[in-house]
């Protein structure tokens, strides 16, 4: 089985959020006191700031979407408002939502080859799928598992296992993709799993797991290993 993180990718997700927020900025940042620059920074980390908090379960899912728009307009707003203010954001972030021009051809590759795909994703169900319907690439994946199903995230070593489970795979037979080092790759390689570090930005490589730096890269190694 070979398992997928989404944001970062299969969904270019660091695009969608630079160009929502400045879309976001132009709808609403007359309201505040603050420069482009500095409100796509201040979004940003509160963003990090209270996604983790969702994570690991200080909050819900909605509860960290309305405490950053409370505290980059005021907490003088109450939960309606804060919400009407998060739906415009939400608007412009799904109308940017794009798959990376490689995903494609490397899920119709490795589903001609008869290889079984999934999901595991830090987030919320609903719209991790919603991403994948979006891109028009959710049919390639027998299983979707997220943290707010499962109730931890990764690096948890019990995300990667239990999704295993839950596809009835073998852990020390299953690879799993993604972009970040320690969280995707070593994190899953800690759980028992081939972890394969997609590295898109730059040439760096590590010594500990497999690494790639496109997808194209990916259904070659499965090409070779067959």
């Amino acid at each position: 089985m070979i398992f997928f993180d989404i944001d970062g990718t299969l969904l270019d997700h660091d695009r969608a959020e630079k160009m929502e927020t400045i879309d976001f900025y132009k709808n609403l940042g007359n309201e505040l006191e603050l420069t482009e620059a500095e409100f796509i920074d201040l979004w940003y980390n509160l963003s990090k700031k209270y996604f983790e908090k969702f994570l690991t379960k200080e909050l819900s899912f909605q509860e960290q979407r309305r405490m950053r728009i409370k505290d980059l307009f005021g907490h003088h707003l109450n939960n309606e408002q804060a919400d009407s203010k998060f739906e415009n954001y939400l608007h412009l972030y799904k109308r940017n939502w794009s798959a990376y021009k490689d995903v494609i051809p490397c899920l119709k590759r490795l589903n001609q080859q008869g290889l079984h795909l999934g999901i595991i994703s830090n987030g919320d169900y609903n719209q991790q799928l919603e991403k994948l319907k979006s891109t028009g690439i959710h049919n390639y994946f027998d299983c979707i598992i997220t943290s707010s199903e499962i109730g931890v995230s990764n690096p948890n070593p019990t995300i990667f296992q239990k999704a295993c489970v839950q596809a009835n795979v073998q852990v020390h037979k299953s690879y799993y993709i993604g972009d970040r080092l320690e969280t995707d790759a070593i994190g899953s390689k800690n759980a028992g799993m081939i972890g394969i570090w997609l590295n898109r930005k730059n040439n760096t490589t590590h010594a500990n797991v497999k690494v790639i730096h496109s997808l194209d890269e990916l259904t070659l190694l499965f090409d070779n290993s067959l």
